[in-house]
């Protein structure tokens, strides 16, 4: 049965023996019924937040010429700063700025596949301008790391498996994004699009609230719009599209959106709350993992999914992300779409691969590419 609110799952029943068992029922049936929860007592330090949000802040006051040293358009790597109304869902404009990280590593060698180019350097800010940035960032993301691998683990014992059932999909270098976002106020009172209607394209997505603003709705699996408000001292997680598709179906990848309304920005006494800010770490498989079929679990835990529609989706979601043998051909695809500006500098032979009649020939196109745009 669908839910119709979001749930809250307490990590710390996890960490024991006695009370492991009912951590596992509640996050079963976050992850079947609803694809949202709020993660209570992990182990993200108030400290480790706080420092988050005040690099965060600095690095969005930066001026106009330094956000352009960073933008994402330098790198072929899809990370760096994407400015104001510059990223799109759906063809229309997001307001909100953005910032993107991965963990730092070298540029792939030209020999090797050309979705390795998802790995490499990061557009650091100036260090003499924000000279915290870098080591607050990176050991966010070492943190998040930390809890996202063990819910490699949970996420399995939930659905029944064996605890290192997942494990092979993580295998080799990691590939993370860590995102710092921006929502502005809007100027007038109407409803602006922040975030378009999406799925995330991750395994699971790890998001901290920033500011406690609303303007987060996740939609149920009854198609209503369930508001996901900020909890004090709670992560908000989602099931993203990886983890429905491996599934085959029985995990929900709920579709949701960030609406941008003046009521959301100010609190209860009508005292302005300021700009948005939200953290969003997508937790993703590897690059180089192949997973061919739906994950073997338990004909108890097979019937969970919603019906043969979503079982149906999820396989030509699994086809879609291992089609050309592993799931960084998928990956690097959607990154193709998802950034045009991006594609356009850094790999503009692909361009000609981005409509939906020819995203099949999208992935051919791909595995005979080299490293080198």
């Amino acid at each position: 049965m669908a839910a119709s609110s979001i749930p809250t799952v307490d990590y710390s029943l996890s960490t024991s023996p006695v009370t492991r068992p009912q951590f596992l029922s509640q996050l079963r049936d976050a992850l079947v019924k609803v694809g949202f929860f709020y993660l209570k007592n992990h182990p993200i330090s108030k400290f480790q937040q706080k420092d988050l949000l005040a690099q965060a802040r600095e690095l969005f006051q930066l001026s106009p010429e330094k956000k352009r040293e960073i933008g994402m358009t330098r790198s072929k790597h899809f990370v760096g700063y994407v400015g104001l109304d510059d990223g799109l869902t759906l063809t229309k404009k997001d307001h909100r700025e953005s910032y993107t990280l991965g963990y730092e590593s070298p540029a792939p060698h030209p020999d090797e596949p050309v979705y390795r180019n998802l790995r490499g350097p990061n557009p650091w800010p100036d260090s003499s301008a924000l000279p915290g940035f870098r080591s607050t960032t990176e050991t966010y993301m070492i943190e998040m790391k930390r809890l996202a691998d063990d819910f490699n683990v949970l996420v399995a014992e939930a659905l029944d498996m064996k605890p290192t059932a997942l494990a092979h999909l993580f295998d080799g270098t990691p590939f993370d994004r860590l995102m710092l976002a921006k929502y502005p106020l809007p100027d007038e009172d109407q409803e602006i699009q922040g975030k378009g209607k999406h799925k995330d394209a991750s395994f699971l997505t790890f998001l901290l609230p920033g500011t406690s603003h609303g303007g987060l709705e996740a939609l149920s699996q009854t198609n209503d719009w369930i508001p996901v408000p900020p909890v004090p001292g709670a992560l908000i997680v989602n099931v993203g599209m990886q983890l429905e598709a491996l599934t085959d179906g029985v995990c929900y990848a709920a579709f949701h959106r960030v609406l941008i309304r003046r009521e959301d920005f100010v609190d209860s006494d009508g005292h302005d709350l300021g700009p948005r800010f939200s953290f969003p770490l997508f937790h993703t498989i590897s690059l180089d993992a192949n997973q061919s079929e739906p994950l073997e679990m338990s004909p108890h835990i097979c019937v969970m999914a919603r019906d043969d529609m979503a079982r149906r989706n999820a396989r030509v979601s699994l086809r879609r992300l291992f089609q050309a043998g592993c799931a960084g051909y998928g990956v690097f695809g959607t990154r193709l779409k998802v950034y045009p500006k991006v594609t356009q500098r850094w790999w503009p032979q692909y361009l000609d691969f981005l409509t939906p009649d020819k995203v099949p020939q999208l992935t051919a196109a791909l595995c005979s590419g080299s490293s080198n745009p």
